[in-house]
């Protein structure tokens, strides 16, 4: 039974508010929709708010939302979290405009939040300089421990199965909305390895290619074609918290759960069962390496 929509809400702690900003709106096209003393949120559509940023001494994930169906099935989500002896650490919605919520650590110790419906009351169209995008799109996070996250997904949160490799280090997570993917989880050390957003056009990713030089900066990894199951077409950067950014074209939508069965892809790929990049480019030693750390905000505020 699926209980998450969609993506929702992501929370990234930062040194540089400001700076993190300017490169929200300036080469991701989002527009501010809400600021406070050190909080800035920002939407790339009518949604109130889709990623905010938060004053901290060190760059780290501090929460990740996931839109649920209903207040109903919010329900379902807290009732299963406190059943499956998991920490509720705040009974309360983050995201801006979220009538209910909730947030609780995972078993990897990435916070989670739970929350409503967003209001959809923002600006359809506005003016940006960025390659703006449709929405903020999924998450890929690094565990210790990859089938314990996997199974907590799919149990206590309702997500499905979309792909997994061969040696159960990579595995790709569905919502009620069926793009392919809404988490993946790989293992590594605990932390958010990218944030991806779905790009508008084909051709915005190369766009994002010529606005990465404006901050001296080039990509990662791409342009490229995904295989697995989700055949999306990718870029990815590392922004100016460390954290790598990837913009996402024409990821697979399943048209029958019913019917669907998950993949087996191997972990270390032969140059003819090559999945990561149909197009034969292996991902850098730079795409490879760690984004941001989980943060300890929500366990000082538990101890205190």
């Amino acid at each position: 039974m699926h209980l998450i929509a969609q993506m929702g809400h992501l929370t990234i702690e930062t040194p540089d508010i400001e700076q993190s900003v300017r490169e929200a709106e300036q080469l991701l096209g989002m527009r501010v929709s809400s600021r406070s003393e050190g909080r800035v949120g920002l939407t790339s559509n009518t949604r109130r708010v889709e990623l905010s940023f938060i004053s901290a001494p060190i760059a780290a994930v501090s929460s990740i939302g996931f839109e649920a169906i209903s207040h109903a099935t919010l329900e379902v989500a807290r009732s299963r979290v406190l059943n499956s002896g998991l920490q509720l650490v705040s009974d309360h919605p983050i995201a801006d405009g979220a009538e209910a919520g909730f947030v609780f650590a995972g078993p990897s110790g990435h916070t989670f939040e739970i929350h409503t419906p967003v209001p959809r009351d923002q600006p359809a169209e506005y003016l940006t300089m960025g390659v703006r995008p449709s929405r903020l799109d999924h998450v890929s996070i690094m565990v210790g421990d990859v089938p314990q996250t996997r199974d907590m997904l799919r149990d206590v949160l309702g997500m499905q199965l979309s792909d997994t490799a061969d040696n159960e280090e990579f595995v790709f997570m569905r919502a009620a909305d069926r793009f392919h993917h809404t988490v993946a989880v790989v293992k590594g050390p605990p932390g958010l390895h990218h944030f991806s957003f779905e790009a508008r056009h084909l051709g915005d990713l190369l766009r994002v290619c010529d606005q990465l030089r404006h901050f001296d900066r080039t990509l990662v990894w791409g342009p490229g074609h995904h295989g697995a199951n989700a055949q999306s077409y990718f870029t990815y950067y590392r922004d100016g918290n460390g954290c790598i950014v990837e913009h996402s074209f024409g990821m697979t939508k399943i048209d029958n759960e019913e019917i669907y069965e998950p993949q087996v892809w191997p972990a270390n790929p032969a140059p003819d069962e090559e999945w990561l990049n149909l197009w034969g480019a292996p991902p850098s030693k730079m795409f490879a390496s760690p984004g941001i750390p989980v943060s300890d905000r929500w366990n000082k505020a538990t101890a205190a």
